[in-house]
């Protein structure tokens, strides 16, 4: 009854605001049609169904920042703006990495698989399986960035595997061959608790004739991190060094076909991960604020190449897409483990002083991924507009996971076992074949469906050679185990519109998305292990309702959905005798709400918000997560969160310039569930930050910046790790901190013809 009544209300309040919008819209239509074109917001048009759009015309819940938009906010990275984007949140696991989860889809801060698709350009990134940790997305730097686009909920039929939550779309500058420019910049500033950053990029585009050019884009960061480990005498831990670029050539060859090839690469290693440690019973700090301890140095290194080509071809009647790629994913970390295993070994050793060392799990994932996608899409011709085609890719991940007991030479345990504790070679191969398609059919001017499906069939071949101090003697021993799987999914799209008058639309979406299953890693036999042998992928479900309106002669616009997710087999891991197994926990039920608007109050003068509610619950027991009781709440997003920001723009003398404001409030979120004993409940409190940016373009087009981020140095908790606390719960807990309050100037020297 409480979920009806909780359903009721949700879509009581979706109708009501369905309505006002609709009628204020036609009101406001009519009051301000003597308004300027100067203080109208601008169109953004995104290529969310693989068509380009204007986002207002989109049914679903898409926010695009563009260039600008990143720029005013001098978003550097995921985490400067996901906090801005409604139902978008993320644990920020190291200076290389996120977990990022869109309307709450997460089983908990230690999954394997992603649930969120991550494409640069029209190219899937990262592994599609757990095996090759996909769920650790890259942190891309923004710099010469077209637009980032974000799909909420389910994108199972036109994206595929992994967009069970959405899909988060990097999309490049274009070379432009109209002529040569560029762009030099300069960026420094400071941390507080922290030290001194500096970067550098620089962009040229080169135009090679009236049809052909190049664009190359070359970057490199210092972060200094912000965390100190004083026990050890180790300061800015969680520092980061970057290094990258891209290379793009763009030809129209003729009238009707053109060819983008495309390169990137970009590296990026960390000392270590900004945590601080805090009492689980109080929250508060151990020792000092940003100060945490491990035992051991905690290094390392993710970097993506990718290297892809795009034909588009007109032939009249339909546009055909070739997308051909190769990527290679390498991560490479250390993690002080000593406080989890501190405990696991002696047990198995029958020795609890000579095993209690310091324990490094040294982890080695490179994955090469090729990828191709065909597909043929009509014309824009407002009747019936069709999307077809297919996908292919193949992937290799050879994954190390060895456990190095730091003590001893080469890591080993001292006799008589004279090995490592724990020691696995995992090589996987991932492959999958899909068909999908949509059509949209132009019922009326103003009323149009589009149905969408996608088959997906994947081949697994999963091999593990597994050596465990658990598995008893002979000491050293490794158990090889190999294993293929085969699975098909379907998923499928229903998406109406009405547009009530020319710049209001309602629409609702029910759509469907996967994470791929798969074989498992399996303990001998003599573990009789409850992890089977397989697991399957997880599904979800999403029904939702919103509208979309621009009013007051385009000087302003409202966005509003509620949605309802049925997700079921979460997929998540279980510690069995101190290994992870992959299986299948339970079911859950997210609902939520979300809101966006723009409104220019002025020609210099913007303001843009966005909010949203996600409340997301299990619907079932899950004891693998160690949760025997229904409505435990998921962990990672918060409940509400909102954003505002206003930005204005002016004129000193001869020069112009632009001042933006910008408030974020995140609600609290959770790590782990609340009474369970193998995934602790860490409760994160909520923070507010405001963030300043401010610029000046003199007469040449030079440009100074000016930045604060969190200017009231707010600590606010982005992740924590209760792995230790499993067996002692006065452990300390690693929590992520954000980025304390950092004062930045940008030099930005633009040279050639723009």
């Amino acid at each position: 009854m409480h979920a009806f009544r909780k359903q009721w209300l949700l879509g009581c309040a979706a109708f009501s605001a369905l309505s006002f919008a609709a009628v204020h819209a036609q009101a406001a239509d009519a009051l301000q049609a003597d308004s300027s074109k100067a203080t109208q917001v601008g169109e953004v048009v995104v290529t969310a169904t693989r068509r380009s759009e204007r986002v207002q015309n989109v049914g679903g819940e898409v926010t695009a920042l563009t260039n600008a938009d990143l720029e005013k906010t001098h978003a550097q990275d995921l985490t400067d703006f996901a906090t801005s984007v409604p139902g978008l949140s993320f644990q920020s696991n190291s200076p290389t990495n996120n977990l990022v989860a869109i309307r709450g889809v997460a089983s908990s801060t230690a999954e394997l698989g992603s649930a969120v698709a991550i494409y640069l350009d029209d190219v899937p990134l990262g592994a599609s399986t757990q095996f090759g940790l996909g769920s650790q997305a890259f942190n891309f730097n923004l710099f010469d960035m077209d637009r980032v686009e974000v799909l909420n909920g389910p994108q199972g039929t036109l994206y595929g595997a992994n967009a069970l939550g959405g899909a988060l779309k990097y999309v490049t500058q274009r070379p432009d061959p109209s002529g040569f420019y560029g762009l030099a910049e300069l960026d420094g500033s400071h941390t507080e608790h922290g030290g001194w950053n500096e970067g550098a990029r620089l962009m040229a585009n080169m135009p090679l004739s009236d049809t052909a050019a190049f664009r190359v884009d070359l970057l490199q960061s210092f972060d200094s991190g912000w965390t100190q480990d004083p026990d050890h005498g180790r300061r800015n831990v969680g520092s980061a060094r970057t290094w990258g670029g891209r290379v793009s050539f763009e030809d129209k060859l003729t009238q009707d076909l053109d060819v983008r090839l495309s390169f990137f690469d970009q590296d990026i290693k960390g000392s270590g991960q900004n945590v601080a440690f805090r009492s689980l019973q109080t929250h508060q700090p151990i020792e000092g604020t940003y100060d945490q301890s491990f035992a051991l140095p905690q290094p390392e290194d993710n970097s993506v190449w990718l290297a892809s080509g795009q034909i588009n071809y007109d032939m009249q009647w339909a546009k055909l897409t070739s997308i051909t790629a190769y990527q290679k994913n390498h991560g490479y970390y250390e993690n002080d483990v000593s406080g989890f295993y501190d405990i696991i070994i002696p047990i198995y050793t029958g020795d609890p002083l000579t095993y209690f060392d310091p324990y490094d799990l040294y982890v080695k994932t490179d994955t090469d991924k090729f990828t191709q996608e065909l597909r043929i899409a009509s014309p824009d011709n407002k009747s019936l507009e069709w999307v077809a085609g297919a996908y292919y890719t193949h992937e290799i991940t050879d994954e190390t996971v060895n456990l190095l007991d730091t003590n001893n030479p080469g890591g080993l345990l001292p006799a008589p076992f004279s090995s490592l504790p724990f020691e696995g070679y995992l090589p996987s191969r991932y492959q999958e074949i899909a068909a999908f398609g949509d059509a949209t059919w132009f019922i009326t001017d103003s009323f149009d469906v589009t149905l969408g499906v996608r088959y997906s069939h994947q081949h697994q071949r999963y091999s593990s050679y597994l050596g465990w101090v658990g598995f008893g003697p002979p000491f050293g021993q490794v158990y090889p185990y190999s294993s293929t799987s085969d699975q098909g999914v379907t998923t499928f799209l229903f998406n109406p519109r009405w547009r009530i008058t020319p710049d209001t639309m309602v629409y609702a979406r029910v759509s469907s998305g996967f994470r791929p299953g798969g074989p498992n890693f399996v303990l001998p036999p003599a573990f009789n292990s409850p992890a089977p042998s397989a697991f399957s992928p997880d599904k979800i479900w999403n029904y939702e309702i919103g509208e979309k309106s621009t009013f007051w002669d385009h000087r302003a616009t409202f966005d509003f959905d509620v949605y309802d997710i049925e997700w079921k087999g979460i997929q998540t891991t279980q510690n069995v005798n101190g290994i992870n197994q992959l299986v299948n926990a339970g079911d859950a039920r997210i609902q939520g709400a979300e809101m966006s608007f723009s409104y220019r109050v002025t020609s210099p003068f913007t303001v843009r918000g966005s909010a949203a509610y996600t409340d997301a619950q299990l619907t079932t027991a899950a004891p693998v997560l160690g949760v025997f009781y229904t409505g435990a709440r998921l962990p990672l997003s918060p409940k509400y969160n909102f954003a505002v920001d206003g930005n204005y723009n002016f004129d000193w003398g001869a020069n112009h310039g632009w001042v933006n404001v910008q408030d974020v409030w995140v609600g609290d979120r959770t790590s782990g569930y609340a009474g369970s004993p193998t995934n602790v409940l860490y409760k994160m409190g909520a923070y507010n930050t405001v963030n300043l940016n401010a610029a000046i373009v003199f007469p040449d087009n030079i440009e100074i910046d000016g930045y604060v981020r969190n200017l009231f140095d707010v600590r606010g908790e982005l992740g924590a790790n209760t792995l230790n606390n499993v067996f002692n719960p006065f452990a300390g807990v690693p929590v992520v901190l954000s980025q304390p309050r950092t004062i930045g100037l940008v030099l930005k020297v633009p040279f050639g013809g723009k």
